[in-house]
């Protein structure tokens, strides 16, 4: 029988546990698209980490950290925008790639958003399900599993969402 610690050290899936480091390995599937096209902008708590899906007015998928790096704003309340998600305190926008790249207020030629960056994981859709990749940032993203019921062209799908 396990103890308590043993237990903990293999079910638990946040940051930095052993399970977390594994899971973060594979693409997850973590929203239905259809929700995301209704919402554009929706939280998601995954591996123990509190993150911000949402489909900008380009039709771009990005998944970043949940807080804007100026004041901590939570970006569940952000809109988006053709470049990304604004946050909804002063505006600093953000691109699917957590980059910061529009502040407004500063002057004219201004490099400083170019110094801010938010934690950001790359996503893919298909067969109308977002999937994210959360694993480690110094090697390549591996190809999302094109599973043969996820694009198969005769066959029905149903996709639920349970909270």
């Amino acid at each position: 029988m396990l103890s308590q610690e043993e237990n903990d050290r293999f079910t638990r899936v946040g940051p930095g546990t052993i399970g977390g480091k594994l899971f973060r390995h594979y693409w997850q599937p973590i929203a239905p698209k259809q929700m995301l096209v209704e919402k554009r902008v929706m939280p998601v708590r995954l591996y123990g980490e509190d993150l911000v899906l949402f489909l900008d007015e380009k039709g771009q998928l990005g998944l970043v950290g949940e807080r804007c790096a100026h004041r901590l704003v939570k970006l569940e309340c952000a809109f988006v925008t053709d470049k990304g998600i604004r946050c909804p305190y002063h505006g600093w926008t953000y691109d699917a790639q957590g980059r910061c790249v529009d502040q407004p207020g500063e002057p004219a030629g201004s490099t400083f958003k170019d110094k801010i960056t938010i934690p950001a994981y790359p996503v893919q859709e298909l067969a109308g399900v977002v999937f994210a990749y959360l694993g480690p940032k110094d090697r390549p993203v591996p190809l999302l599993p094109h599973w043969d019921r996820l694009v198969w062209d005769n066959c029905y799908r149903v996709i639920a969402y349970a909270i």
